[in-house]
């Protein structure tokens, strides 16, 4: 039977080939990937389970709630006889989460079980910098220390929700994204401060669990880094959902009473809600790294910047994951890792791909790779847009959820793939047909060609090509 990772709290000075800080997505792949060139790795986690806000706070958990979430809304919609579907009014949000426990439980054995097969030594622990190559570890309760020095570092410490000063956590009335899925209840109304990534996916869960949503955001549209079309379509289905949009806007003044909060809007309107999440960012987790005695400094935000191969301006001090900034995705943190110890060990390739897919666990849901339509027409390339809707797709009704689209953009030129869009059910599991056939160097004539079962989602992309071939033809 494997076991865990060694723990180690002797005073005796310690030397590494490599010392990671922190265990999150980034945390671990980069120390496996380094000791499997042969590094003696020691890897430092404060908390008491690894896995970071991916596995305890962030993504797994609010992973978790969304598929009930979406189970309920699935279920009403395939208009089963005799079923009838109803959140009771005292269940609590960790109860709603089902399988979240026996998840990050199995998250926590992998991660450990990782580790330890390759050979990577675990310090349980608080890890700051004496100088840019040693490190003190404090051990919970401050009560003892180890320095343990190292030729390569990788900070690979996240982030948590940023807390704007004008408003009061209270976490009774006022919630941020982590702390509101320890909700005792589930509330009647929910405003929601902030309509990046997190705001869009706690929106349209609550609002799949019978909840009256509110959205405040100060831009145009929702996401608007995403492909327009993409982003609107988004918009409409939260809309549809019941989601009141108040865009252009921002919460100036948030006053909880005795029952309710009180949102003051920057035009004067007001918003009253049982509840609210503010959702305005994530900080880089830095203030106890001691950074300055390591020659390093952080942004207002706690963000540290990096070199395309993940080097701060200290050389042998590398950063990866949520630390270095966008795109914040568990995704790209654990290839971030993986490609900064690859470049830190001299083992070859060490950049990550420039075709980085973007899954976004909304109800519908979204995930894109590749260009938009607004970035090709900013370079000038000449395109085409192929679409197919999943309202008449059969699998799509058959699971209840029959909404969105498939969207090609290919090349005029040779049909190449430049571009996948999707929104709809299992839209970050099917955006991968394209993303594989982008980075092959397909074209329209595979998915032309290809014969997809039936009924199956991925059949779209069939009729997405037909769409774009006909438009090529005008």
């Amino acid at each position: 039977m494997p076991t865990g990772p060694k723990t180690h709290y002797k005073r005796v000075m310690l030397h590494y080939d490599v010392v990671v800080i922190g265990s999150g997505p980034a945390g671990e792949n980069g120390s496996i990937q380094a000791a499997s060139h042969g590094k003696r790795v020691a890897l430092v986690e404060k908390e008491a389970v690894p896995g970071g806000a991916c596995a305890n706070t962030g993504t797994i958990p609010s992973k978790a709630l969304r598929e009930t979430a979406l189970a309920i809304k699935q279920a009403r919609n395939r208009d089963a006889h005799g079923i009838e579907l109803k959140v009771s009014d005292h269940v609590t949000v960790p109860e709603l989460m089902g399988r979240r426990g026996l998840v990050t439980a199995r998250e926590h054995s992998r991660i450990r079980d990782g580790l330890s097969r390759a050979g990577v030594e675990y310090f349980r622990g608080k890890a700051s910098f004496v100088d840019p190559h040693t490190i003190k570890i404090a051990a919970p309760g401050g009560f003892s220390t180890q320095d343990v020095t190292a030729d390569i570092v990788l900070l690979a410490t996240g982030t948590r929700p940023f807390h704007p000063p004008q408003y009061k956590f209270d976490n009774a009335r006022v919630y941020d994204s982590d702390s509101i899925l320890l909700l005792d209840r589930v509330p009647r109304s929910l405003a929601i401060l902030g309509g990046g990534v997190a705001g869009c996916e706690y929106a349209s869960i609550f609002a799949a669990l019978g909840v009256h949503v509110h959205i405040v955001d100060s831009k145009d549209r929702l996401l608007p880094w995403l492909d327009a079309e993409l982003s609107i379509a988004m918009q409409e289905a939260f809309v549809e959902s019941g989601i009141e949009l108040h865009q252009r806007l921002r919460a100036t003044v948030v006053e909880p009473g005795e029952r309710d909060v009180l949102v003051t809007l920057s035009t004067g309107s007001r918003i009253v809600a049982e509840k609210v999440l503010v959702a305005a960012g994530r900080l880089g987790n830095v203030e106890s790294l001691n950074l300055p005695a390591a020659g390093l400094s952080a942004t207002d935000k706690g963000i540290l910047e990096v070199t395309a191969n993940y080097q701060t301006k200290v050389p042998h001090i590398y950063a990866a994951g949520d630390l270095v900034g966008f795109p914040g995705l568990a995704s790209a943190s654990m290839e971030q890792g993986r490609m900064a110890m690859i470049h830190a060990c001299g083992k070859g390739r060490s950049r990550i791909s420039d075709l980085l897919p973007v899954g976004i666990y909304t109800i519908p849901e979204v995930s894109s790779v590749g260009e938009t339509e607004e970035s090709l027409s900013g370079k000038l390339i000449p395109y085409v847009a192929g679409k197919a809707s999943l309202v008449g797709n059969a699998r799509a009704n058959l699971v209840g959820e029959a909404t969105g689209f498939v969207k090609i953009l290919a090349s005029r030129g040779d049909r190449k793939i430049l571009g996948v869009h999707v929104i709809g059910p299992h839209a970050s599991e099917l955006v991968h047909l394209g993303h594989a056939v982008m980075a092959l160097g397909g074209d329209l004539g595979y998915f032309e060609q290809a014969v997809f079962n039936y009924p199956t989602l991925g059949e779209a992309f069939k009729y997405a090509a037909f769409d774009a071939l006909e438009k090529l033809k005008l």
